[in-house]
């Protein structure tokens, strides 16, 4: 027992020069900053255009040269855009008491930087994408006409873009250009609160005002359902172009 302490002893007693002998040949991993192998970002853009959205990025570094980056557009109520109200309004006067535009939206990117230091430097991204955009607007003349609906679907493109440090804990990362091709439908819902309303001229007025709507128009169809009119738009296959800007903290 007595010789089992001893050795003991004699192999800690010798802990201290071991370890200054590896970190002279080592030094690097004595100096070498923990490892950042998360970011989050803020478009600050978002939060100034009227765009319905405020997006976020979350940013994960699995290797030297690749990372899963997610990007969430958060819903902001603002104004129905003027062109997108024009080709809704059955009548051009009124009292527009109603006027919601929101976007919600996610992008997943699989990254692959060509420099291999990600998160920094150029970068090449496939992705998919979601996109839901809603509309609730309210005109009021003698009676009060409202529209509600909501048009979305998936997407999938690829993108270009770099990211640059700006200190030991931020970065600027700009996706410089992404093309996308989306499938899209939705609903649109006219309703109107005249007791008296004549849900055939009603729905006549509707076709008349959304056949005007480009691209689609032509292929949009009001139907009556119980007290109010519907208009389902076709499935669309739509190009998209993405550009986005955001600033991250590192961790």
């Amino acid at each position: 027992m007595q010789r089992i302490i001893a050795s003991l002893l004699f192999s800690l007693s010798l802990l201290p020069a071991l370890t200054a002998q590896n970190n002279r040949f080592h030094p690097a991993k004595q100096q070498q900053a923990p490892e950042q192998r998360f970011s989050a970002g803020l478009a600050p853009f978002s939060l100034l255009l009227p765009s319905g959205k405020v997006n976020l990025k979350g940013e994960y570094i699995y290797s030297d040269n690749k990372s899963v980056a997610l990007f969430v557009s958060v819903p902001r109520p603002t104004s129905v855009p003027g062109f997108l109200s024009n080709n809704l309004d059955l009548t051009d006067n009124g009292n527009v008491v109603k006027n919601t535009f929101t976007s919600f939206g996610a992008i997943l990117e699989q990254r692959f930087y060509l420099g291999h230091k990600a998160p920094q430097g150029f970068y090449f991204a496939p992705y998919a994408r979601y996109n839901n955009m809603s509309v609730q607007r309210t005109v009021t003349n003698e009676f009060a006409t409202s529209v509600k609906g909501a048009i979305g679907g998936f997407g999938v493109g690829a993108s270009a873009g770099l990211q640059v440090r700006l200190g030991d804990f931020i970065t600027l990362d700009a996706t410089v250009v992404g093309i996308d091709f989306k499938w899209l439908d939705g609903t649109l819902t006219y309703a109107s609160d005249n007791p008296d309303n004549d849900l055939v001229a009603f729905r006549d007025k509707i076709q008349e005002v959304v056949g005007g709507i480009p691209v689609i128009g032509s292929q949009l169809s009001a139907q009556i359902d119980g007290n109010t009119v519907k208009v389902h738009t076709p499935g669309l296959l739509a190009p998209g172009y993405r550009f986005n800007l955001t600033l991250n903290y590192l961790f």
